[in-house]
């Protein structure tokens, strides 16, 4: 069985409210790129140990965006030609002027290339983008890849990842109608009336937001006088529907119905190697770390690969974790599959 790709994007939040220009390609070769980053362990996240080029392949590209593989490879080829120009600004506190924000700009990336003939994109991060990208801290947010997949808006990407970095309090607080525009990247000349900005870009990248990831959002206006002066953002997660199952002597019923129902396989009791290997896993899943949030943020790589380790010990914890094991490739012994 193929191993599934990386899926989970991690980002510090300096660089989600970053000020940059992207196009819709450059971004989702950027998150192919950063979920591949966030897969590996803290102590190789350096630009020293890290592998010299990452390698995205346009069979994965194709897969995730739905388009063709060819289609894939030159949307890849180009993506990274102009990404390899490209610069991000961003804000730092810093001792000396501690009142004050200074501006950095840095590159995304310092090498790229391509593999002819085998729609293979290969590319090294810059430093800078390293230390901002790929660490479960709470400083930084994390989305889910497949979640981003379907936007076609370039403002629907960024402001999806902003609403992931407030996912706790689901509601970003204000931010001013410039501050906005510059964080997309919106020349002084494009939209330049609050009402074309509107209808083009917060519009458009809600609907989308909306109709195809796992939340839905709103926004509202802060105006000074007439004058729009800034908005705030509220969104909510989309509730899953619960499963149904048809019975033959009556129409619907719902999965908890079913008494007759074997309970579910428990995971049996795993080796220090073992422990540690699916403790790693699991902190390089997205949807652990989200149901987990409460004890994983705020904690080095270090205390919560001790903390999971820990847990998979316990019987009872490790049946609580069952879902999650399963879904990061666990496989019972032979002497248990029948």
């Amino acid at each position: 069985m193929a191993q599934k790709a990386p899926d989970m994007v991690v980002k510090s939040n300096s660089l989600i409210e970053a000020s940059y220009t992207l196009t819709l390609n450059e971004i989702r070769l950027l998150d192919i790129a950063l979920a591949e980053l966030s897969s590996y362990e803290e102590c190789e996240k350096h630009v020293t140990t890290l592998p010299e080029m990452i390698h995205i392949r346009a069979e994965e590209y194709a897969e995730l965006y739905g388009v063709t593989k060819d289609m894939a490879y030159l949307a890849l080829k180009e993506a990274s030609e102009q990404l390899f120009t490209r610069y991000f600004t961003y804000y730092v506190k810093t001792e000396h002027f501690p009142s004050h924000k200074e501006v950095r700009k840095a590159r995304w990336v310092q090498e790229i290339g391509y593999v002819e003939g085998q729609g293979v994109v290969t590319m090294s991060f810059s430093k800078r983008l390293v230390e901002l990208a790929g660490k479960l801290k709470s400083n930084f947010s994390r989305y889910h890849l497949e979640q981003k997949a379907p936007l076609t808006s370039m403002y629907a990407h960024r402001l999806y990842e902003m609403m992931m970095q407030w996912r706790g309090s689901k509601t970003v607080p204000y931010i001013t109608y410039f501050e906005l525009r510059e964080r997309f990247g919106i020349e002084k000349e494009e939209y330049d009336r609050v009402t074309n900005f509107k209808a083009r870009v917060l519009d458009q990248a809600i609907k989308q937001i909306n109709e195809h990831t796992d939340i839905t959002a709103t926004y509202e206006q802060v105006k000074e006088g007439r004058s729009v002066a800034g908005f705030t953002f509220k969104f909510k997660s989309k509730q899953s529907k619960k499963p149904v199952i048809k019975d033959a002597n009556k129409n619907v019923t719902n999965a908890k119905s079913d008494t007759t129902k074997r309970p579910p396989k428990a995971i049996p009791t795993m080796s220090a190697p073992q422990r540690n290997t699916f403790a790693n896993k699991l902190l390089n899943n997205f949807d652990f770390i989200r149901d987990y949030s409460a004890q994983t943020i705020g904690k080095s790589r270090e205390e919560l690969l001790l903390w999971v380790e820990q847990e998979l010990e316990d019987d009872e914890k490790r049946q609580e974790m069952r879902k999650h094991i399963l879904m990061v490739g666990y496989e019972f012994p032979d002497k248990l599959k029948k």
